[in-house]
């Protein structure tokens, strides 16, 4: 039990370092909007689903949009062993079953709370 326990705060800390290099990254572009918009995102995800929510992002073609894709594209393909010259977005589209969805989903969720809370503390208001 305790390895898995061990396990689980290494993950945590993994999406932590990654979620807190990605926020670092983006500083200076729109942190107004990346910030608002990390704020956002889980309840996006949790009422149209992970998949529209990518697709809008994309869609929008701004810079805080896409900072916050590239993060968690990078992340999720990364945990879910896509390929990483592979877009996430067609992944799901195209392959992604409904358990490899919900994985999605989940490790999405996760991995937010760390990028907000570092969207909070790094990201300028105005």
């Amino acid at each position: 039990m305790a390895e898995a326990v061990s396990k689980q705060r290494s993950l945590e800390q993994k999406r932590a370092n990654h979620a807190y290099e990605a926020v670092t990254k983006a500083k200076g572009e729109k942190e107004k909007e990346l910030r608002s918009l990390a704020r956002s995102a889980p309840a996006s995800i949790q009422s149209v689903g992970l998949g529209q929510t990518l697709a809008f992002w994309k869609a929008k073609k701004e810079e805080h949009h896409l900072a916050l894709y590239n993060a968690l594209s990078g992340w999720l393909k990364e945990q879910l062993g896509i390929e990483e010259s592979r877009d996430l977005l067609e992944w799901i589209a195209t392959t992604a079953d409904s358990l490899q969805y919900r994985q999605a989903t989940a490790e999405a969720l996760a991995y937010l709370n760390w990028y907000k809370r570092f969207a909070e503390a790094e990201l300028k208001e105005d």
